[in-house]
């Protein structure tokens, strides 16, 4: 179905940047609460079986699926600031040869990185401090949830290319129907209805690998179909143009370098974490999950920041981006200091939705107290990270992940948590800290400006 681009195409004129940013960031907000509900969704059915080592395992595999995730992340996110670049010069026919050849990359390395992971879930979770009830049930938990991982993983790349073609409506489109899917089928299986027995941990395992894939072949679907702003055809997926997988790649590696990184300072966080004791693990999943939540206004704008910049650069226009960051930052902090408000004076009703025990759900209601004092630093970090990359500076934010890592995330919490011995209420002072100086330097990176030279 042939598309009028010209129709797709945002709108880029400073009077109307407000109305473009809203357009954008409405979607993926809605589209990564969507997301996030998938995972939100086990975690608060599993609480209510009242079982903090099924409740743990649920959130050590949300931790495993993070950690994996972020690789495909990396290469949607070069995919969305070649596709908006390209888009902004209106270069059409390479916009879409690019989208071909990142769902090839994106579906060979999940092939490749489900058949290397699944033996290896148990080890990850011990690596983790894992108590052995907690080992057991989680390892099936991610081992049922990679199991369709070919097709659930390059999701989140047809993502980032809708999202640089200027489409962030059907992703929120495809997140809806994962959502509503992985609800009803994890109440089902895990609790038991009729006939069907409850299967606890592995049905919500069976109910989210099942979304995943189902949100996998409708990206794909919406991709080949042309309903959306970017059509790929399927013949593309087997032709590998080395040169435009190597643009891929080049812009990818540093995120993947920042994943790497992010990944290694979080496993020994939650390391940290796990040493704190079973019921800890359980309320700081808890907390994480709550605060989750809140990252989706941030991280929507972020979206939008990434695309508005992209196609902006690839228009020559430099100063529209720059205005664009600016008022989306505001946006973002305004809405995640709201957000802050709530944490303070509504925590413990909040945490009580997952039924968990006292104890758990009184050390959750602390950490998202405290959760609170990250919400304006994030904002300010999502947006500007979310900026630089669009504009295919991707070492920038690589930089700062290694600096917040090394120097706050795993050094801070340890000190709170541990030398200080104020338990979980440490860890969570420490990723306040972690947040705060990451919001500081990338502010200061991001005034340098080497993000409007990058060449994609």
């Amino acid at each position: 179905m042939p598309l009028d681009h010209d129709r797709q195409a945002i709108d880029l004129r400073p009077e109307t940047l407000n109305r473009t940013i809203v357009r954008l960031a409405v979607p993926a907000v809605l589209e990564n609460l969507l997301v996030t509900m998938v995972f939100f969704a086990d975690t608060l059915l599993i609480g209510w079986l009242r079982d903090d080592a099924a409740l743990a395992a649920v959130g050590l595999s949300g931790t495993f699926m993070w950690i994996a995730n972020g690789l495909f992340q990396a290469i949607a996110i070069s995919a969305t600031a070649l596709v908006a670049r390209f888009y902004g010069e209106r270069d059409y026919e390479l916009a879409q040869r690019t989208g071909g050849q990142a769902m090839t990359l994106g579906i060979f390395i999940a092939l490749l990185f489900t058949v290397i992971m699944i033996p290896f879930s148990d080890e990850f979770l011990v690596l983790m401090g894992a108590e052995p009830a907690v080992v057991s049930e989680g390892s099936l938990y991610i081992n049922i949830v990679l199991a369709t991982s070919v097709f659930s993983f390059p999701m989140l790349v047809a993502s980032g290319i809708m999202r640089g073609a200027g489409d962030t409506t059907k992703p929120m489109i495809i997140a809806l129907i994962m959502n509503v899917w992985n609800v009803i089928a994890a109440a089902v299986l895990i609790f038991g209805l009729g006939p069907i027995p409850s299967l606890r941990l592995a049905g919500a395992g069976i109910a989210t690998s099942s979304a995943r894939m189902l949100g996998g072949l409708l990206s794909m679907a919406f991709l080949f179909s042309g309903y959306t702003a970017i059509r790929i055809e399927p013949r593309r997926l087997l032709i590998w143009d080395w040169r435009l997988i190597w643009r891929i790649v080049r812009l990818g590696i540093p995120n993947i370098g920042g994943t790497v990184v992010s990944r290694i300072g979080y496993v020994l966080f939650m390391r940290i974490i796990a040493d704190l004791g079973t019921t800890a693990l359980a309320a700081h999943g808890i907390a994480v999950r709550v605060e989750s939540l809140s990252f989706m206004p941030g991280w929507g704008l972020a979206v939008a920041t990434a695309t508005l910049t992209g196609q902006s650069l690839g228009a020559g226009r430099p100063d529209l981006a720059d205005l664009g960051v600016r008022r989306t930052a505001i946006m973002a902090t305004a809405f995640m200091s709201a957000v802050a408000l709530v944490f303070v004076f509504l925590s413990p009703p909040i945490v009580a939705v997952f039924g968990s025990t006292p104890e758990a759900l009184a050390l959750a209601a602390v950490a998202v107290q405290l959760a609170a004092l990250e919400q304006p630093t994030i904002a300010i970090t999502m947006v500007l990270n979310g900026a630089m990359r669009g504009a295919g500076d991707t070492r920038t934010p690589m930089w700062v992940t290694f600096f917040g890592v090394l120097f706050f995330r795993v050094a801070a919490v340890y000190l709170f948590a541990i030398v200080f011995g104020w338990g979980l209420a440490g860890v969570w002072l420490g990723t306040a800290a972690d947040w705060a100086g990451r919001a500081t330097l990338t502010y200061v990176l991001y005034r340098r400006g080497r993000w409007k030279r990058v060449q994609v």
